[in-house]
């Protein structure tokens, strides 16, 4: 049974969340994709819903890709049968408002969080996109209210505002013309900042330890829940040379190391076992995944993982393996849950202060562990050394004894 809310949804929601307006205009020009106004006398309802639902079954039948010359392939939009049919719905019944400007408008207000007031005198950059491809750089500056607006601007672009204030960049994200609009109307916060990290909190922190199958090296990720309770942007603590924000420890050595899309590698510098960030810390949350990976061969049977803040929430999963990896913390008792199918130990440890470590460790060292898978090969070339020696020592001794007779 369809849920009331799910039967509410509307074609024209379903266009805009599932991000079709990122491509297409429907009446105001070709953008990413073609205009879709229109649509239903170049395709049918049931070619149209195959669009929606899943572009490639047409490429295949047409066997040409894209089918529009001039426009790259339709990405697969993973559209329910019902979502599909209602977006062509909505394609084949839609009419462009009367009055529609023949250009948008972007207007907003710049606000200071921090001081509660109209951010006056800010410059704020809009940047014209098609598709990937920076268009156009339009300026403007905030009155005494902290308004701002960019008008004449085409329906066929993406648009993106960015401003700097007291060093720090903030970006809108990606906007649109929705269909039947001819304006959009946003507010932009500010704040001030701080080199104190007292407002600066680790709430939770989950560490996944997961062995490869070839026993030869330990994949780590960390997914680590910040907070920044202040209302001030947290700009970083003078260290030595460099300025950081937050501090990532790690195994000294520990390779192939990673962060999620949330956090720019260039931004990040890393010395001995620690990575410092060097990115500022606006209020409210802030998720990051931390990954890296530990080669067996040279850590032997432990390594630790040590903390630099103090952790509300701690949890280790280990996947279960031959090499028995375990947690060595006093009072960490593990419990095995499934996930994915797969055997894990969690520990959940508490009292985790800064400076504290956790060491990790095997019961079977890298040695032991591989001696059983390559064992087998190992005798082959024994057996085969010793054959040839005898095969070799033996023919010669049998040479000796012929020439003596």
């Amino acid at each position: 049974m369809v849920s009331s809310a799910t039967a509410q949804v509307s074609g024209e929601s379903i266009f805009i969340e599932g991000k079709c307006v990122r491509c297409h205009t429907i009446g105001k020009g070709r953008f990413v994709g073609p205009d879709l106004l229109g649509v239903g006398e170049r395709y049918s309802r049931d070619d149209l819903i195959r669009w929606a639902k899943d572009p490639e079954s047409l490429y295949s039948e047409r066997k040409k890709k894209p089918i529009n010359e001039g426009y790259p392939p339709m990405p697969p939009m993973n559209l329910s049968e019902s979502d599909a049919q209602k977006v062509t719905d909505y394609l084949l019944e839609y009419t462009p408002p009367p009055g529609l400007s023949e250009s948008g408008t972007i207007m907003g207000q710049v606000r200071n969080i921090t001081t509660r007031k109209p951010q006056e005198g800010q410059d704020v950059v809009l940047v014209s996109y098609m598709g990937d491809r920076k268009e156009e750089r339009h300026f403007a500056k905030s009155d005494s209210l902290g308004g701002f607006s960019f008008s004449s601007l085409r329906w066929d672009r993406s648009y993106e505002i960015m401003l700097f204030h007291q060093g720090v960049q903030y970006v809108s994200g990606k906007m649109v013309f929705l269909p039947g609009k001819d304006e959009i109307t946003l507010d932009l916060p500010v704040y001030e900042t701080t080199s104190s990290d007292e407002n600066i909190s680790l709430l939770s922190l989950n560490v996944i330890i997961y062995p490869d199958d070839e026993g030869a090296k330990v994949n780590v990720t960390s997914l680590h829940a910040f907070e920044n309770s202040g209302d001030t942007v947290f700009t970083g603590e003078q260290t030595e040379s460099d300025t950081t924000t937050l501090v990532f420890p790690i195994p000294e050595k520990a390779v192939d190391v990673t962060f999620s899309e949330s956090v720019n590698p260039e931004a990040v510098v890393r010395k001995e076992e620690k990575l410092y960030s060097r990115l500022p810390f606006l209020p409210g949350m802030k998720r990051i995944a931390l990954g890296y990976s530990l080669p067996l061969s040279q850590i032997g049977e432990k390594f630790s993982i040590g903390f630099d803040y103090e952790v509300g929430d701690l949890a280790v999963f280990v996947r279960k393996t031959e090499l028995g990896i375990r947690v060595k913390q006093p009072g960490a008792a593990a419990e095995e849950i499934m996930i994915h199918n797969e055997a894990f130990l969690k520990y959940v440890l508490s009292d985790v202060k800064p400076g504290s470590i956790v060491a990790v460790v095997s019961n079977t060292s890298f040695l032991r562990s591989s001696l059983s898978r390559y064992l087998p090969v190992a005798l082959f070339f024994v057996f085969a050394a010793v054959g040839i020696m005898y095969f070799l020592y033996g023919k010669n001794r049998f040479s000796s004894m012929d020439s003596e007779k």
